[in-house]
């Protein structure tokens, strides 16, 4: 019988780049709040021990490159499943986004077969599970507010108000690796410096604390970004800010009816989208 899944993007609040590893990847430290824009997956069990995995674009690969491919192949691996499963995802998080989709689709590939299958995994083993398969997928199967710290995979929960958003995404994939690569790393820039703000719990002060170490480099790869920025904050948004390795730029909004109202305003800039808070639990 097949099933249906959401799948929930993400926008990065503060993303600040501590340091570059020796294995090529970057230390990060991250807030992160999930948010009501989905990925719809749709999860099928098969007999013939085979993984497939579509989506209606026929943008994704079908093999070990994609997230979902991986999700299933590591919980069929670690728990001797001898079971084939048929994915099939609507795409509707823009790929090369900054919003989180591949690792959201693997987060929810790996908790959808856990159910499906009946198999019992604690939340440390999800974790781990879920570092095999992506830096950034054990903060979606947390599906909360968090801080995000090493590549991605170490995760604080955090205390965030429901905030509405409007997401703008300028039809224009930014590649992360190019992002990272483009970034001088301030030799002031390191865990010391951060300071997570007593007051984040208020929507006009965590607006006014939006910070991204990649936004300008995004900016400069695709200036449209900065053209955004500033529309959703003449439209009335608390703040604005690319999100994550770019190129979707985000606008906070204090209720729905003044994102409702944003949206309307905004229409040529883009794929546009009114979300909120996303929260599991």
């Amino acid at each position: 019988m097949k099933q249906t899944f959401l799948s929930p993007a993400k926008v990065n609040l503060v993303l600040k780049v501590l340091s570059k590893r020796p294995d090529g990847y970057h230390n990060i430290f991250s807030i992160v709040d999930p948010v009501s824009l989905y990925d719809l997956i749709h999860i099928e069990e098969t007999d013939d021990d085979c993984i497939i995995v579509k989506d209606d674009k026929g943008l994704l690969p079908a093999d070990e490159r994609n997230t979902m491919y991986r999700a299933a192949k590591c919980i069929k691996e670690a728990y001797s499943v001898r079971k084939g499963v048929r994915i099939y995802v609507e795409k509707r998080i823009p790929i090369g986004s900054g919003l989180g989709g591949p690792s959201s689709n693997g987060a929810t590939v790996l908790k959808a077969l856990s159910k499906m299958w009946g198999i019992s995994i604690t939340d440390s083993e999800f974790v781990d599970l879920g570092r095999s398969i992506g830096a950034d997928v054990p903060l979606f199967l947390y599906g909360k507010p968090c801080i995000m710290e090493g590549i991605g995979d170490i995760i604080t929960p955090i205390e965030l108000p429901l905030m509405w958003y409007l997401i703008i995404y300028p039809e224009f994939v930014l590649s992360t690796k190019e992002a990272y690569s483009r970034l001088k790393i301030e030799l002031t820039n390191n865990e010391n410096n951060i300071k997570l703000m007593g007051n984040f719990k208020n929507i006009g002060d965590i607006a006014g604390s939006l910070e991204n170490d990649l936004e300008q480099i995004g900016i400069t790869m695709c200036p449209q970004i900065e053209t955004i920025k500033d529309t959703l904050l003449e439209t009335g948004a608390l703040g604005a800010l690319m999100s994550g390795s770019g190129s979707s730029v985000f606008g906070v909004f204090g209720n729905e009816r003044d994102v409702e109202k944003a949206s309307g305003l905004v229409r040529n800039l883009g794929s546009i989208f009114t979300s909120h808070s996303h929260r599991e639990g």
